[in-house]
């Protein structure tokens, strides 16, 4: 993991798995027919993405490296292999998956580890898909409140990227970049909820987490009232190939 924050989502596990969104089901025509599928999700925090695949019929194994999501994933979907290791380290053998997934934590990854092992475990032409499901940046008003999610001096953000950068002369190929955009409605108080199960709220203290929901919270009233939010979202990434060995 390259950022000791991913490893503090556990404080928010529950809260993580009721107000953060699961892949709509557009989705499908992304990854195609996974049915009987032998598929690993990376990083699978508390099953979001992992139900989602079961719900389309492939045999799911996980890696999920932080003990509190681990359980509610497993109590969640208790059929699941659970593998104990990370991106960088896979404990399997080799080809052992059809289809590699992941949402929302490419970006934790020790690169160019990660991309290694995850190739050496995925099958000859097996699919890797790597999403980031979210909010719609490109809308003004959203732009806004994501920001209230960072602190003014976190230096250790992230870039902004939302493709994974894979060597064209590396393990995988056919690499392409998508944007899928999808509608979710969701009340304010699910809005605020969601806003203290991202990682740059999480550093700040329950102090400014307080002070992030309340504002929040205040911006979206003042532009929608009470009522139901038709919430822009956005899953974004890269789907690429296995280089046949």
């Amino acid at each position: 993991m390259s950022d000791g924050r991913g490893l503090k989502f556990g404080t928010v596990a529950e809260q993580y798995d009721m107000f953060r969104p699961s892949p709509p089901e557009g989705a499908t025509t992304l990854m195609g027919d996974i049915t009987g599928l032998s598929v690993l999700d990376v990083g699978a925090g508390t099953g979001k993405l992992t139900r989602f695949l079961l719900h389309h019929g492939a045999n799911v194994s996980v890696i999920e490296p932080d003990d509190d999501m681990r359980k509610v994933l497993v109590r969640r979907s208790p059929e699941v292999e659970v593998l104990i290791g990370s991106a960088e380290s896979v404990p399997v053998e080799d080809e052992s998956f059809d289809a590699i997934f992941m949402n929302s934590a490419w970006h934790w990854f020790t690169q160019p580890d990660a991309t290694n092992e995850l190739a050496r475990v995925l099958r000859d032409d097996g699919a890797l898909h790597v999403w980031w499901n979210g909010y719609s940046r490109g809308v003004p008003w959203m732009r806004e409140l994501t920001a209230l999610r960072n602190r003014p001096d976190d230096t250790r953000a992230r870039p902004r990227g939302w493709t994974a950068d894979l060597d064209p002369d590396g393990p995988f190929v056919d690499a392409e970049n998508f944007e899928l955009h999808w509608s979710w409605p969701r009340t304010i108080d699910e809005i605020v909820g969601s806003f203290a199960t991202y990682s740059g709220t999480i550093i700040q203290g329950d102090e400014a987490r307080i002070e992030v929901e309340r504002k929040v919270r205040e911006r979206l009233l003042e532009q929608f009232g009470d009522a139901p939010i038709e919430l822009p979202m956005t899953l974004r990434g890269t789907n690429a190939r296995r280089r046949p060995r």
